[in-house]
């Protein structure tokens, strides 16, 4: 066990977490290709009455290597870019509104790189940054990725929002188009 966000598996691809908060039946399904969640969503109990104790997980976090590309999920406009001594650099993409209205944010944290500057647009699959371990907190190279919603951007698992549906996780594929709405997301880092 390291301290820092995560538990270090040294499975680089197809492995999920076993902490994470089920939000269907059975668990995420990972693609074999798909780069490793290395701790899942788990809030705080004060956040969710269904929450496991503990300080809380409020995203997953994404094993792979310094510098892999980290990509948007879903199209969107950055409303930060920044750095911080916790989280190291970070990026906030707003994607407007979901199909009940309520706004919807991504955030990425511990980047080794951003890409992007507040106010720029971006597309599903575009490079905005790179994985890493930048911040107090990071003690290993993940991405830490969250979904926020609502006008007091409150925490929400990101497995709800997959494209292939709940807690099965979509690979972005280039050639492939995605519905803007309802909101949904791709895996944001790139699958092999």
């Amino acid at each position: 066990m390291l301290s820092g966000c995560a538990e270090l598996f040294l499975k680089p691809y197809g492995f999920v977490s076993s902490d994470a908060k089920n939000v269907r039946v059975g668990t995420v399904f990972l693609p074999e290709g798909a780069p490793t969640i290395s701790q899942g969503y788990n809030p705080r109990p004060e956040m969710d009455s269904e929450a496991k104790s503990g300080a809380g997980h409020e995203g997953i976090d994404i094993y792979a290597k310094t510098g892999t590309p980290v990509i948007a999920p879903a199209s969107g406009i950055v409303i930060d870019s920044f750095s911080e001594p916790f989280y190291g650099n970070q990026i906030v993409i707003n994607h407007g509104s979901n199909e009940n209205g309520i706004s919807v944010t991504s955030r990425y944290l511990h980047l080794n790189e951003r890409l992007v500057n507040k106010g720029d647009m971006v597309v599903r699959g575009q490079q905005i940054g790179t994985l890493g371990s930048s911040g107090l907190l990071a003690s290993y190279p993940h991405l830490h990725f969250e979904i926020r919603t609502g006008p007091r951007s409150e925490s929400s698992n990101p497995h709800k929002y997959w494209v292939d549906g709940v807690a099965v996780v979509t690979c972005f594929n280039k050639t492939k188009e995605y519905p803007d709405i309802p909101f949904r997301t791709t895996y944001p880092v790139p699958c092999r």
